[in-house]
């Protein structure tokens, strides 16, 4: 799984503070019936009617439904995704929800598409990414306020991290482990590594097993992979620049 496992904590309030929620079904100006941020059909695919009502909690829930399901698959593609942090993650989710969750690679996408393949290669490319954002705020008439709002917070998201490293953090004795299975089965050394509570490590990617309690990490200095417990760890910081 290549989805950092803060990223829906970022973009879902981020989708919803420029969508909006609405908890009563309305009219968009296209005429096309709408509901909490932006929805216009349910996840099990029926159409939303006037005279639907949600609470935040069920908008919230379907917004994560649909990133889950429609969005995030498509962004994954992207060169380079899985070694970003939550918070580029997110700025590539809110604005695949924006201007089309299949935006790269095609028309009208030619610079932010130049700008991730080759920050992919060359991480120092990424700093073009404000400027690359900043040409998708037009509307018919020209640049629209709220197109350029959102821009400049996804631009100011991005920034707010280098290379997605994250500092973890351990809570409990635990151990790196070779297999995501219980310790007392590993050899010692060869198997597993004792890690005491209270130390810290940067990793570069975090990837959750479904249904299992165990991650696999990859360590930012040494490029090691390694199986953690999960409950036996925190994580403390992003690694800012």
């Amino acid at each position: 799984m290549s989805l950092h496992p803060n990223t829906l904590k970022v973009v879902v309030p981020l989708i919803e503070e420029f969508e909006g929620v609405e908890n009563n079904a309305y009219l968009c100006p296209a005429g096309v019936v709408t509901i909490c941020a932006g929805l216009t059909r349910y996840p099990n695919g029926t159409p939303v009617q006037m005279g639907d009502v949600c609470s935040d909690v069920a908008c919230k829930g379907y917004l994560e439904d649909m990133l889950e399901k429609e969005f995030i698959p498509c962004v994954e593609r992207i060169p380079g995704f899985d070694q970003l942090g939550a918070n580029r993650q997110a700025v590539l989710i809110d604005f695949a929800w924006n201007m089309g969750e299949r935006f790269y690679g095609s028309d009208g996408f030619n610079t932010i598409s130049r700008v991730l393949k080759e920050g992919s290669d060359s991480p120092d490319k990424y700093s073009e990414m404000r400027s690359a954002l900043m040409l998708y705020v037009n509307g018919g008439g020209g640049p629209l306020p709220g197109l350029v709002r959102r821009r400049e917070r996804e631009a100011d998201l991005w920034e707010q991290e280098d290379n997605g490293q994250l500092i973890l953090l351990t809570t409990h004795d635990t151990y790196f482990k070779r297999a995501p299975i219980n310790s007392e089965y590993l050899a010692n050394e060869s198997g597993k590594l004792l890690v005491q509570a209270g130390n810290t490590i940067e990793v570069s990617q975090i990837n959750e097993i479904a249904g299992d309690s165990h991650a696999e990490i990859v360590v930012a200095v040494t490029g090691d992979k390694w199986f953690i417990y999960q409950p036996h760890w925190e994580v403390q910081a992003a690694k800012k620049s």
